[in-house]
């Protein structure tokens, strides 16, 4: 019988705690006693998204394919960054052959150009979200680890921590950039703007000009294992980052934060949405929100949602004015889920469409783009009827208001 494979949420926390050597300790902020809160409803209410169409992105049965990132450069060109490993028995987020993979579409999504794909992040990169600024300008967010061979750990002085996973070191989030269009990924355009935490989704230009990246990880100096989100700031084009603005800080006696993700509603508001782990009053799985009315530097105190999912968020304004999440739902019934709002992202719809049912919870990390006025491609990572994983593409149009 195999071992159990680490889970997205162990690997996560095992990661807070690699950011910290340093015994745990309660922070100020900790002295409010844990409370057992009320049991989750994880109730839905389902239907199956319009004119849905679903593709095959790319399912490799030598390897691990998984955590796509979709945009679009000019005209009906698409770029598509995802983290590939070798297969194994067990399910691994680490592995010393880790790479991103980055191919692109010239018929918005319709096909892929898998043959001509390019690479970055040799060794243990984990996670590659790009945007496109103009011009031939792509950059993106890395999530990148050094990972080495079980038995060069030490020699690595590279700690084995988890027996599932190799040993492995958290480096930080990068900020990388191409000039021509994601065609090459230079290794002097790299810049390490937040050590030892942690990017997932992409980050956004603001209406100023100013990019944001979200962040997660350990921020608290001597608060081994919990987790917190943060965004930094650059005002010229990723060169150079601010120090760190706390998105939600978690705490030994609430809950982890991970996995942040941020969307401009309009000029200078915010809006974030949050994955959650360890949650003290056990109500587990939930997406968390928060609002700036500034820009992104000052926070609303972050407020539970009523959406289960137990993986990350991904927010897209379309072209009607309304908010688009999608997500994984980790929880019966799984699959791939969208929700709209109305109101900003202050409340989201009572309908839960079904973009692409998965057979468990080995899938959720989401990406979408408006490829024209309505129409929505969703590109995820599930688990196909051979029990491979790779990438999926899911065509399908915005229901009506």
């Amino acid at each position: 019988m195999s071992e159990q494979p680490t889970s997205r949420r162990q690997f996560l926390r095992q990661s807070a705690i690699a950011t910290s050597a340093a015994a745990l300790v309660c922070s100020p902020l900790d002295k409010q006693a844990s409370v057992k809160a009320a049991e989750v409803d994880r109730s839905i209410t389902v239907k199956t998204a319009p004119g849905v169409r679903q593709v095959d992105v790319l399912f490799d049965p030598a390897n691990y394919t998984a955590f796509p990132h979709v945009v679009r450069l000019d005209g009906d060109e698409l770029l598509m960054a995802f983290r590939q490993a070798p297969s194994q028995e067990r399910v691994r987020h680490t592995h010393p052959r880790s790479v991103i993979t980055v191919i692109r579409s010239y018929d918005r999504g319709e096909t892929w150009d898998v043959e001509n794909a390019g690479q970055l992040a040799a060794g243990g990169g984990q996670e590659f979200a790009p945007i496109y600024l103009g011009d031939g300008l792509v950059g993106g967010l890395l999530a990148m680890h050094e990972v080495v061979p079980v038995k060069e750990g030490e020699r690595a002085s590279i700690p084995h921590r988890h027996k599932n996973e190799y040993p492995y070191r958290n480096v930080g989030g990068f900020w990388c950039w191409s000039d021509n269009s994601g065609l090459t990924w230079p290794l002097h355009h790299n810049v390490l703007f937040a050590p030892k935490l942690q990017t997932c989704s992409t980050a956004i230009k603001l209406g100023a000009g100013t990019l944001l990246a979200p962040c997660y990880g350990n921020i608290e100096q001597g608060l081994t294992g919990v987790s917190s989100n943060v965004v930094y700031r650059s005002d010229d084009s990723g060169r150079t980052w601010s120090a760190p603005t706390v998105l939600a800080r978690g705490t030994t006696n609430t809950r982890d934060y991970y996995e942040p993700v941020i969307l401009e509603v309009e000029d200078g508001h915010l809006l974030a949405m949050h994955r959650v782990g360890r949650c003290k009053d056990g109500r587990h799985g939930l997406f968390w929100r928060n609002e700036s009315r500034d820009g992104g530097k000052t926070w609303t105190e972050p407020a539970e949602t009523n959406i289960t999912s137990g993986a990350c968020p991904r927010l897209l304004k379309v072209s009607d004015g309304r908010l688009l999440l999608t997500y994984g739902r980790r929880y019966v019934p799984y699959g791939l889920y969208a929700r709209l709002s109305n109101d900003g992202g202050k409340s989201w719809s009572d309908t839960s469409w079904v973009l692409r049912a998965a057979p468990n919870s080995n899938q959720g990390y989401s990406s979408s783009i408006e490829i024209e006025p309505g129409r929505i491609l969703t590109a995820c990572y599930a688990q196909n009827s051979d029990g491979v994983t790779g990438i999926t593409g899911t065509f399908w149009s915005l229901p009506s208001r």
